[in-house]
């Protein structure tokens, strides 16, 4: 009896420390723990050295494992992953936002990892080593884990070679290039550290070509200039001659036929976050997969960069607005408008101190009266001679300089009025967003699930909070050509509204509408924006995106085509413009100018005639 109680004992105590992870006994090491722990340090201390680390264990290895020796003088930053860390998926923290770029290095077993296969959300690194410390290794089963299908660059060790003394057991250095056309495992060669010396000897870029791979992209055709569609009825834009150039580099598409080979989806919306944290529009159909990218103009912002991949920036811009230009001065102000206010009074002024000056110089030579030295200084103003030629040098050189004045004041006053006549002059325009708030101008925006009108309706600005409270928003209407713009145009030159939208749509858009010359733009921006594509979540090859689209910037490319785009349309509508016309309307100053010369000339002459007796003899 008492043995058999001793012997139950002992099998509850066995049980109780197998769950807790005991043994009584030792358990025998696997043959291959030496051989990984030897490859796994020596990777650590050859090509990963330099950079920052995270070491992963599965649980099954690290009981095998000694990693506080496995660790001991490692140089490079080695960060230590455990379970709870992983486990967490509510968001990013500083010690994981750090980490996000770093090397992430799995040491696995057999079976499925579930780091490789249910990786946090947060976890997105740059470039994977799995270790395989197990006798069998599936290589393509571990490559077509989410983790490594979602890595822009992955390399697996595996057991090649398994003699009798596992001390000499070698291993295989294994990747995959998923976008050619051959994605099966390729060997890179047997483990050693004179082969693979440099992070590139271990990681080789899996993305130089993508084997002709055809890529979707999903855009709406009215987004001048990013994408629009031609006449011809060809897809044209910035965004669209960026894809194309990428495409050419990458080998993803046949760059003369870009628009024909390459998917386009055609979508009713932007893209609004609903409450379940999805998207619809655009940015639901990448998000759901079902396309690649978006490359419709997309500001960077906080919440899109959480929920997607997006690229370097290749444009800043922000959101503009067009106004009606102001009602031109009325036509019979051409008399003054070639002057202001205080040209004209200086004028005047000179104009009574040369007539001083030239009457006491002339006392004692012409003995000309106040009147008359008046009359001769105004004459000069009107293009007509002096009734006397002064005798005295001084007289003359005063009166030469008058006459080299009022030469000067009449080319001037003569020019500024062809110009006032041929180009009708305007009330002062708005200039800031200030004045613009202060105006009774309101703000007409589309309702497609932007974040300005929230982001002025919260704002601490008390300029953006009075925009924000003026805005109105139009419905989108599918049927007609720009999906309800049209609506915000017509307040806008009903010169009610002013019609807020990305800088250069807005003003493409009054382009095509015929409403070029009637219009203009804020001088100030709201909000500038880094514009770039959208990219699904974890996209493995957005970096090579990256770096093409980095080189059209500095290139100078990306400026150019914009440029060429802008002035396409402008000068498309210069065309059809119709140069001005002087009419009887134009000329109402010289005619109401002549009508009181007349009338100030009759009563003179009454006047004269009326004070002045009849000397004539009969």
């Amino acid at each position: 009896m008492l043995v058999y109680q001793s012997v139950l004992v002992l099998s509850v105590v066995q049980v109780v420390m197998c769950r807790a992870d005991v043994s009584l006994w030792p358990r025998p090491l696997p043959s291959w723990t030496p051989v990984a722990g030897r490859v796994l340090r020596e990777a650590l201390t050859g090509p990963l050295s330099g950079h920052q680390v995270m070491l992963m264990v599965d649980d099954g290895v690290q009981r095998s494992l000694s990693l506080d020796l496995l660790l001991t003088g490692l140089t490079s930053p080695t960060v230590l992953l455990h379970t709870t860390m992983l486990s967490t998926d509510k968001g990013f923290t500083t010690q994981q936002a750090s980490l996000t770029q770093s090397v992430l290095v799995a040491v696995v077993g057999t079976g499925s990892p579930w780091l490789l296969w249910s990786p946090p959300g947060w976890l997105s690194p740059r470039v994977v080593l799995v270790l395989v410390a197990a006798q069998t290794c599936s290589a393509r089963k571990h490559f077509q884990s989410p983790l490594l299908q979602n890595t822009p660059s992955v390399a697996l060790l595996c057991l090649n070679h398994k003699p009798q003394t596992p001390e000499y057991s070698t291993y295989s250095v294994m990747t995959h290039f998923p976008l050619s056309a051959n994605p099966e495992p390729l060997s890179l060669g047997t483990w050693h550290l004179d082969t693979f010396t440099t992070l590139e000897d271990l990681f080789p870029d899996q993305f130089q070509d993508f084997g002709d791979t055809a890529l979707s992209a999903t855009l709406i055709l009215d987004d001048k200039p990013a994408v629009f569609q031609r006449d011809d009825g060809e897809v044209d834009g910035l965004s669209v001659r960026i894809l194309a150039a990428m495409a050419y580099w990458l080998n993803f598409t046949d760059s003369h036929n870009i628009v024909s080979d390459i998917c386009f989806l055609v979508a009713a919306t932007w893209g609004n976050r609903l409450e379940n944290g999805s998207y619809d529009g655009m940015l639901g159909v990448v998000q759901r997969k079902e396309s690649h990218m978006v490359i419709n103009n997309y500001a960077i912002t906080y919440q899109r960069v959480k929920d997607f991949d997006c690229s370097v920036s290749y444009f800043l811009e922000g959101y503009g607005m067009i106004l009606k230009d102001p009602p031109p001065l009325p036509h019979w102000q051409s008399i003054f408008y070639p002057f202001t206010g205080i040209v004209w009074a200086a004028v005047g002024g000179i104009v009574i101190l040369v007539t001083l000056a030239y009457y006491f110089v002339n006392i004692r030579g012409l003995r000309l009266s106040m009147i008359l030295s008046f009359l001769d200084v105004l004459k000069s103003l009107l293009s007509q001679s002096v009734s006397q030629e002064p005798l005295v040098w001084v007289s003359r050189g005063l009166l030469g300089l008058w006459l080299l004045a009022t030469w000067v004041l009449r080319v001037s006053y003569t020019s500024n009025l062809m110009a006032f006549l041929t180009v009708p002059a305007l009330q002062a325009p708005l200039d800031t967003l200030e004045q613009l708030a202060e105006s009774d101008l309101r703000l007409c925006m589309l309702d497609y699930g932007d974040f300005v009108p929230e982001a002025l309706a919260t704002s601490t600005n008390p300029i953006l909070a009075r925009l924000g409270a003026k805005l109105d928003l139009v419905p989108i209407i599918a049927t007609l050509p720009h999906e309800g713009m049209e609506g915000c145009v017509e307040l806008v030159m009903a010169g009610t509204h002013a019609h807020l939208e990305a800088y250069s749509y807005v003003r493409s858009l009054f382009h095509d509408l015929g409403h070029s010359g009637k219009v203009y733009p804020l001088k100030e921006q709201l909000y500038p924006g880094n514009q770039a594509f959208y990219f699904t979540k974890h996209t493995p090859w957005k970096y090579k995106f990256d770096i093409g689209m980095q080189r059209l910037v500095d290139s100078g490319l990306i400026w150019h085509w914009y440029s060429d785009i802008m002035q396409e349309a402008s000068h498309s509508n210069k065309d059809k413009s119709r140069l001005p016309v002087l009419s009887l309307s134009h000329l109402q100053g010289s005619f109401l100018l002549l009508a009181v010369g007349g009338w100030l000339a009759t009563i003179a002459l009454l006047g004269e005639r009326l004070l002045q007796p009849n000397t004539t003899s009969p």
